[in-house]
């Protein structure tokens, strides 16, 4: 079967959250769990490549300017796509990342994206 982009089946709509742990108190607990439970078919090690380049951007994101550091996160979004493509990553797992990507607007965003997705790291070896 061929889908275009119009009518394409969208992942599960239950990626829904906020990139504030003020505003969320259950972001890195019940949050992270849901959404590990939601990307559980994503292979191990696509979590861990996606990880480590989170951690390499908030490094650079230390000593860089905010916007030289910026057009890397998006690229992020380049990269799920690819390992969406070659069904490495689940559409969920593109959609967090998609998610975060859009949410993640300075660096004090990007550190809760490495903490969330740290979280989520945590709740997904937990074979959910």
């Amino acid at each position: 079967m061929s889908y275009n982009n119009y009518n394409k089946p969208k992942a599960a709509k239950c990626l829904d959250f906020k990139l504030d742990y003020t505003e969320d108190p259950n972001l890195f607990d019940e949050t992270a769990r849901k959404i590990a439970e939601a990307i559980k078919t994503t292979q191990t090690n696509q979590l861990r490549n996606f990880y480590d380049e989170v951690l390499k951007l908030l490094e650079r994101s230390k000593k860089e300017d905010w916007n030289s550091v910026l057009p890397f996160v998006k690229m992020l979004n380049a990269k799920v796509a690819y390992a969406n493509a070659r069904k490495h990553a689940s559409d969920e797992f593109k959609e967090f990342i998609n998610e975060c990507v859009s949410k993640t607007t300075n660096k004090d965003k990007l550190k809760i994206f490495k903490l969330l997705f740290e979280a989520v790291l945590g709740f997904s070896k937990n074979k959910i």
